[in-house]
């Protein structure tokens, strides 16, 4: 047993109040001799022995309640593994072990990450079943079981070392219900560390009700204790490429670049913000406001045509697996757009809109005839007008990007669009901060989007206006109206041509020699460029993935610092058996315990009853005198 308040025991000399005030009304009485007493003695003396334990007894109840709040005041603590501990072990034991970037924040005193406490957490409360219970561990990157022959090891296997992934939680259970009946384990006991970070729990997936359903249609006694370490540490920055492009100057060619820094704390500070591209390293000074900030980087590219890459870098804080983001830029390509529409005046705005200056940009449009045969192998953005065909869902899963613009089904009114994504995407600000003016298109007539994916965009009654579907390789754009004025002010300009150009830029990627990726979307084995060692399924670099250089990074979505709070899990296990214990980084015997200073309170409340109880006067026997 531990305490949080381990200084309120200093008190414990206290519970000799009850003894040293019991001692002092002893000594208020003097004996007095007189002769009647003798006649008294022979009437109490067989119950002299009765009285003497009646009065140890309240002694001990007052005692006791002393000592009892005096250990509530200093929260005592007990191995949270201790409440099942009492029972027979468990023939299988599975670690689940939380193994994404956020994990590896450093506490700032111990600088101790919290995926190395969790490991000794789990070893230290594993050691008392040791020759009784089997050990499996499953980690969140690659989600294979893998027999632990000892516990001391766990801090040395590659499979527990630190990766630039995300955890999905849900999955990761999943797994462990897989071995599980794989295995047709016995008495089964899941551990899992995580630090309950939101991207990665997903408390509204509905995943979680299938894993409800899973525990519950177990012939075997599952039982699930989450080791939560959710420490927040202060001082953190997070910094992440969101945009590359390349772009044609008077002297030759510069990389713009949109980098996003996220960090815990605000207030006002100077950051040095490195630079490196092949080698060649530069220092930018930015001035942070916020949580969250967006900085335009521009290299000078001269007269290079090719591809490159490198990345950004900060100053080492908590976390130095979110202090680094790679990039990769494509070489000097010919981005070519087709433009299928059945309307003759959209046709015209969508060819003008998706290559406005070609010469300048290195870009062409074409139109085609809805109905002719399309040759799209070197094309990079299909844009289309009507129902989609298969040819064009075909386009998108090869790593094309289309946009889609409706038919001739529409609903008339006066709509505004009022929220769309800002930071990033196809409707983000401009380069010097800008606000794409998309507010101020009127549209009258619209199609109602039904397509699944990402809205970025919406109207005031909450119907979207741009809706971004991930298939395959590529995307698929779903626009509610068309930029002519029948429809919408949309054929000015303004809005569509950064919307089209930023969309063209992310298809010309499949005819690029570079990429940018995420961590374990590339799977397999690639050579790394930035460095040595690592892995392109768990640890961002550079790599040559077949003829592309692939910069991968960590998933945006370890970046966001929003955690679950007991409630959202408890709910997300729902009838599960579970239970959850807090580490906030404190010492080595606080690992896996919970407070039990109820415990003591309800003790203390006990004594004082029993004590009350013991204090209360016999009732007087009557007695009748003979005459």
């Amino acid at each position: 047993m531990s305490f949080l308040q381990p200084f309120i025991l200093w008190a414990l000399p206290l519970m000799a109040i009850p003894i040293i005030v019991h001692l002092l009304n002893r000594m208020r009485y003097r004996t007095m001799p007189w002769a009647a007493m003798m006649f008294l003695r022979m009437a109490t003396r067989q119950s002299t022995r009765q009285a003497r334990l009646r009065e140890w007894l309240i002694l001990a109840c007052r005692v006791l309640a002393v000592a009892a709040l005096i250990f509530a005041i200093a929260r005592p603590l007990v191995g949270g593994w201790l409440g099942w501990a009492m029972g027979a072990a468990p023939d299988t034991i599975v670690l689940l072990l939380d193994r994404s970037a956020s994990m590896d924040v450093q506490d700032p005193t111990t600088h101790v990450s919290k995926r190395v406490l969790a490991l000794r957490r789990l070893s230290e409360a594993g050691k008392e079943y040791v020759g009784s219970s089997r050990f499996v561990l499953i980690e969140s990157a690659l989600r294979k079981p893998q027999e632990v022959a000892s516990l001391g090891a766990l801090e040395t296997l590659s499979t527990t070392a630190p990766t630039d992934s995300a955890a999905d939680i849900p999955a990761l259970l999943d797994a462990a219900l897989d071995y599980v009946v794989a295995n047709q384990c016995g008495r089964t006991e899941v551990w899992l560390a995580s630090d309950l970070q939101q991207s990665n729990w997903q408390p509204e997936s509905r995943r979680w009700e299938a894993v409800r359903t899973r525990f519950a249609s177990l012939q075997q006694d599952v039982r699930v204790r989450l080791l939560a370490l959710t420490e927040v540490v202060p001082d953190n920055v997070a910094v992440a490429v969101r945009d590359v492009q390349r772009r044609k100057t008077a002297r030759g060619y510069e990389l713009a670049m949109t980098v996003e820094l996220t960090r815990n704390n605000t207030g006002t500070s100077t950051l040095p913000l490195a630079v490196v591209h092949e080698g060649a390293r530069s220092l930018v000074n930015v001035q942070l406001e916020g949580q969250r900030q967006s900085v335009q980087v521009t290299l000078d590219l001269g007269q290079r045509q090719s591809e490159g890459w490198g990345w950004i870098e900060l100053p080492a804080d908590a976390n130095t697996r979110d202090n680094i983001a790679y990039f990769s830029y494509p070489e000097d390509l010919h981005l070519k757009t087709v433009v299928v529409a059945e309307n003759d005046v959209a046709r015209r705005v969508l060819r003008v809109a998706s290559a406005p200056a070609p010469a300048a940009l290195n870009e062409s449009s074409d139109t085609v005839v809805p109905g002719s045969p399309l040759k799209l192998d070197d094309v990079a953005m299909l844009v289309w007008q009507g129902a989609v065909t298969n040819v064009v869902r075909y386009f998108a899963e090869s790593g094309g990007t289309v946009v889609v613009f409706p038919g001739s089904k529409s609903e008339d009114g006066k709509f505004r669009v009022t929220t769309w994504r800002r930071t990033d995407g196809p409707l983000a600000n401009a380069k010097d901060g800008r606000i794409l003016s998309l507010g101020e298109v009127a549209v009258t007539r619209r199609e109602v989007l039904n397509a699944p994916g990402t809205v970025l965009a919406s109207f005031a009654d909450g119907k979207p206006f741009l809706v971004k579907q991930m298939v395959g390789k590529g995307a698929i754009y779903w626009c509610a109206t068309l930029p002519v004025r029948e429809w919408s002010s949309l054929d000015d300009g303004t809005v569509l041509v950064p919307m089209l150009q930023r969309i063209l830029q992310e298809g010309g990627r499949r005819l690029s020699k570079a990429d940018n990726s995420e961590v374990g979307a590339v799977v397999g084995q690639a050579p790394r460029l930035s460095g040595q060692g690592g892995r392109v399924a768990t640890d961002a670099g550079v790599y040559q993935v077949g003829t592309r250089v692939t910069a991968v990074n960590r998933p945006v979505a370890e970046d966001e610092p929003d955690v679950i709070d007991e409630t959202a899990v408890r709910t997300a296990f729902g009838p599960v058996s579970f239970r959850m214990f807090t580490d906030k980084g404190g010492g080595a015997n606080a690992a896996l315990q919970s407070e039990i200073w109820r415990w003591f309170m309800v003790a203390m409340l006990i004594f004082l009853t029993g004590e009350a109880v013991l204090a209360l006067p016999k009732r007087a026997k009557e007695r009748s005198w003979a005459s």
